[in-house]
């Protein structure tokens, strides 16, 4: 009797084992996943990263405990580039920007811009006003977030815009390309006209930023690599190597760190600033 019992204990022990292995399984199966995450952006009154995923049309956040969970579920459609002004995240959806208000995630704006084929990574300027990368239509939108007006400018040296940040001392947008030997473009926001702040041998590149001491980083999915402009900005060089599907890189001013999407890998790399 007792040897049944023994035996009878044991097999509850196992299936017990086996429940809770099942739980931590499906627990985990269902923690949000990056799925072909675009561009990243840190909301400091959350304490959160923002990212959005081009993959489920979702925007994850990611605290500082390294712990995905979901910002917006639903309401979007091919979500790219990321903008944070006072209290709203701004969002480049396909042929439309939507506004999102921080603390209650709904979406309380969705501004249509006309002519817009592919809306990419979007960046403000001092005065709130937003710019906005087409790929598609080989042009840079500049959107009114309070009066929703939409003016439009072009260039032949605009192929395939793509990523966008503000360099603020100079009062102008650098622009790379999803190009063979795409140049750094600068757009003068006071003239309204694009030029060529530096030629590049590097190829399809995504995303720029810019670090607290005026560096400049961009990434490039020909080379797979991390590329720096120095303060000098008289050469370039590779930062970082190794780095497959590079999409919209950002700069953290909190942690002095540059955070990589990795578009085709669904992963998130840090890396730390001298």
């Amino acid at each position: 009797m007792s040897r049944i019992k023994s035996r009878s204990v044991l097999i509850l022990c196992l299936i017990a084992l086996l429940l809770g292995a099942a739980y931590v399984a499906l627990r985990l199966l269902a923690q949000p996943r990056l799925n072909n995450p675009e561009s990243i952006v840190y909301d400091e009154s959350g304490k959160r990263f923002l990212i959005s995923n081009t993959g489920n049309g979702k925007i994850l956040s990611l605290d500082n405990a390294g712990k995905y969970g979901v910002f917006l579920k639903q309401g979007l459609d091919k979500p790219r580039g990321l903008a944070l002004l006072p209290s709203r995240l701004y969002v480049a959806d396909n042929d439309k920007v939507r506004a999102i208000d921080l603390k209650t995630a709904q979406i309380t704006a969705t501004i249509p811009i006309p002519g817009a084929k592919l809306l990419n990574d979007i960046a403000a300027d001092h005065t709130g006003l937003l710019y906005i990368t087409d790929t598609a239509a080989n042009k840079l939108f500049i959107l009114d977030p309070a009066t929703k007006k939409v003016s439009s400018a072009a260039s032949p040296l605009l192929q395939a815009p793509n990523g966008i940040v503000y360099d603020y001392p100079r009062r102008q947008m650098f622009i790379v390309c999803f190009q063979p030997g795409s140049p750094v473009l600068a757009y003068n926001l006071d003239q309204q006209n694009f030029s060529v702040f530096r030629t590049t041998l590097y190829d399809n590149l995504d995303g720029i930023t810019i670090d607290d001491l005026g560096r400049i980083y961009f990434s490039s999915w020909g080379e797979a690599s991390i590329i720096e402009i120095p303060q000098e900005q008289n050469r370039t060089l590779i930062w970082q190597s190794g780095i497959p599907s590079p999409a919209d890189i950002y700069y953290n001013r909190l942690t002095n760190e540059i955070l990589v999407p990795l578009f085709e890998k669904n992963e998130i790399r840090r890396f730390p600033v001298d």
